[in-house]
């Protein structure tokens, strides 16, 4: 048997279960992918199930306590060399199939990653135009990489023209970790004053 935690939707009284012990359950980051309502214990905070007690509506993956990555891939080059390093990193990682999948993890978290490996640029755009719809501070906070054959690792115009943080060449993914950090470093000193001027902002107000 599993130990359940029972949530209910504020918004749209919706339930789900999770399959976590009561006191890891972190409510403020928990989210109804339905209506985006903030998911509260229920008056039957958790109990315990059998697995053929579980129909198909319980979302069993909802909950979410470290950073995330988000990772769209259709490439022939495996993309282990970037989801290794990531997970080595601490993220949880999620599969994007199209832009529903992307708008349904947004209703849940803002990632912090999210990983592009493929030659469509329309298909990029379409997943742009989504994040577009974010608040321009979250967008910000985004580290946005994109691999694909068309381009050179870490070619300074191509990246500013991709309008991403970092774009790797598949062939180049065997020192990915090097090409990944020196990306990450500049994305950093880049943005830094934006945040903590944002932040200041925000302790004002």
């Amino acid at each position: 048997m599993e130990e359940k935690v029972e949530l209910v939707c504020e918004g749209c009284n919706q339930k789900y279960r999770l399959r976590v012990r009561p006191e890891e359950v972190r409510e403020d980051l928990l989210f109804c992918p339905q209506c985006g309502g903030k998911l509260n214990p229920s008056s039957q905070a958790s109990k315990t199930l059998r697995p053929k007690d579980l129909s198909q509506d319980l979302l069993e993956d909802l909950l979410i306590t470290g950073p995330v990555a988000l990772v769209y891939w259709d490439l022939s080059y495996p993309k282990e060399p970037v989801e290794d390093l990531l997970k080595e990193e601490g993220y949880t990682l999620k599969g994007l199939a199209d832009t529903e999948s992307l708008r349904y993890w947004l209703r849940l978290f803002i990632p912090k990653v999210m990983v592009w490996g493929t030659e469509d640029e329309t298909m990029v755009s379409s997943f742009e135009e989504v994040l577009g719809e974010l608040s321009m501070p979250d967008y910000r906070r985004i580290f946005r990489l994109w691999v694909s054959p068309r381009f050179r690792t870490l070619d300074p115009l191509q990246t500013f023209l991709a309008g991403v943080h970092l774009i790797c060449h598949p062939e180049d993914l065997e020192r990915f970790p090097e090409i990944y950090h020196k990306a990450q470093e500049y994305w950093q000193r880049l943005y830094e004053p934006y945040h903590k001027a944002y932040q200041r902002r925000e302790e004002v107000e």
